[in-house]
């Protein structure tokens, strides 16, 4: 019994020793158990986009006035990242604030996303409402830390009033 639990003892230690740097041999991007490029990845950066478009606001009326914001974001991986932002339209006088999830496909140079997002709608007269923001966009990858793009999202505002928002942007993005 001894025998046994030395060998178990043995073999939890060795097992438990530091890897080694070693070599990364094969192709681009396969690099991820010993070393590797961490700091060039697409994951496990910072972001900040800002955005400029067109909102279409429907209420008892429509109204399409121009949209700006920013959001900063940070990506867990290529694919997956979570942001915060703020959008104004400009008119209206009407503030969004939200925060979501964005899901990536990743097809160099091009980049097709998805997101959700939960916000405050915010007008400067009238009362702050809860809203989701589902959405879509497309962009070009213009460099390591550089992206174009355009997104559409349409808006549901949970409110006594139906009110919804469409809005196209184009955005451009840098990577930290």
């Amino acid at each position: 019994m001894r025998r046994i639990a030395l060998i178990a003892l043995l073999a939890l230690a060795v097992g438990a020793q530091a890897a080694t740097p070693g070599r990364t041999d094969g192709p681009e991007g396969s690099e991820y158990g010993k070393g590797g490029y961490h700091h060039k990845a697409q994951y496990g950066r910072f972001y900040t986009e800002g955005f400029l478009g067109a909102a279409m606001v429907e209420r008892k009326d429509t109204k399409t006035d121009l949209i700006s914001g920013l959001n900063v974001g940070y990506m867990v991986e290529e694919w997956l990242a979570f942001q915060l932002g703020f959008a104004r339209i400009l008119d209206q006088n009407i503030n969004l604030y939200a925060g979501g999830v964005r899901s990536a496909y990743v097809t160099r140079p091009f980049n097709y996303y998805f997101s959700l997002d939960a916000e405050l709608y915010s007008p400067e007269v009238g009362d702050t409402s809860f809203g989701i923001a589902p959405g879509v966009g497309a962009e070009v990858i213009l460099s390591d830390r550089l992206r174009a793009g355009l997104r559409f999202q349409r808006d549901f505002i949970f409110a006594d009033d139906t009110i919804h928002i469409n809005r196209f942007t184009a955005k451009i993005q840098v990577d930290f």
